[in-house]
């Protein structure tokens, strides 16, 4: 099955539980077009260890920077040829392609994008379909759009589903919303745009690990020439993180006494934020649209930008 394939895509990710943490809150009977998921940062001894989630992180930049088939190539040789230092480079280029391509070193730029990446990959289940960061070094190739692309395959509605990734954050979370639908809005009106991200699905499918036939099959799906077009649903996928203040008015014991104060407080916080974003989404988007919303809240989000920055080289 198509479904199970595209799963099996995703990388190893057992340990994104331990870092990310959700908040059930239902969106649905509101508006079934708007869906989302709250979360927030590991607790350690001291509070959210964002250092721990900085090296959590940081691991996937390789599968995240670079095409699955280099990977692929690149890893086999290594055990082939007993040459642990290939496994390095690997390291080494994607970290270099990620600071050239972003800026990352100065600002943290594209840290979120990042970790939206690994939520499509571990809580979706949605691998992405295309490696645009390894596209940017071509400077003949315009890859504006969205953050990332991810795909699955949906048994119940026996269709394709495209993830278009969006990564904003912000000290407020408001500010930070507000990009996002600017640039969903942005999106939807620039025919040309559109079609550029078509073009770059279509000609740049990062498929290694499907099968011939799983491949064709998909190809097949999203083939933009195909008339009539197969069904395919596409969900703007948004990541907004933000400043939280209420990390700084908790007090327990223990961590897990201080984390379970955090979770009744942001639970009830949670309400109000998905109220907030409905009205948002529903006054400046066009219907009828999927809007997938994961809201993230952080202690400082400046200091996250800033501890990744100092992690792959250069920040201060």
């Amino acid at each position: 099955m198509l479904s199970v394939a595209l799963e099996a895509m995703c990388g190893n990710h057992k340990l994104f539980a331990h870092h990310f943490k959700t908040i059930n809150h239902d969106w649905q009977p509101k508006s079934p077009l708007l869906d989302g998921t709250f979360m927030y940062p590991l607790f350690g001894a001291a509070g959210t260890d964002i250092d721990a989630l900085v090296e959590y992180i940081y691991q996937s930049l390789v599968p995240y920077c670079l095409p699955r088939e280099e990977v692929r190539r690149v890893t086999e040789k290594a055990y082939e040829d007993k040459d642990m230092n290939a496994f390095i480079s690997l390291g080494d280029r994607a970290r270099e392609l990620f600071v050239r391509t972003s800026g990352a070193a100065k600002s943290g730029g594209e840290a979120g994008e990042l970790v939206l990446y690994l939520i499509l990959e571990a809580l979706v289940k949605a691998p992405l379909l295309v490696s645009k960061m390894s596209l940017k070094t071509n400077s003949n190739m315009n890859v504006h759009g969205r953050d990332g692309v991810h795909v699955r395959f949906c048994s119940k509605l026996k269709a394709l589903v495209l993830h278009l990734g969006e990564a904003k954050f912000h000290k407020e979370l408001s500010k930070g919303v507000d990009e996002a639908i600017d640039s969903i809005t942005q999106y939807l009106a620039d025919r040309a745009l559109r079609a550029r991200e078509v073009s770059i699905i279509h000609t740049h499918m990062d498929l290694d690990g499907l099968d011939t036939d799983a491949k064709e099959h998909l190809k097949q799906m999203l083939n933009p020439y195909v008339v009539p077009r197969p069904p395919r649903n596409e969900i703007h996928t948004c990541l907004i993180g933000f400043d939280y203040p209420a990390y700084g008015k908790l007090a327990g014991p223990s961590s897990a006494e201080v984390e379970a104060a955090f979770r009744e407080q942001y639970a009830k916080r949670a309400s109000q934020i998905a109220d907030q974003i409905r009205e948002k989404a529903c006054k400046r988007l066009p219907p009828p649209n999927n809007i997938q919303f994961f809201v993230m809240a952080f202690p400082n989000v400046e200091l996250f930008r800033k501890t990744f920055a100092q992690k792959i080289g250069g920040g201060k």
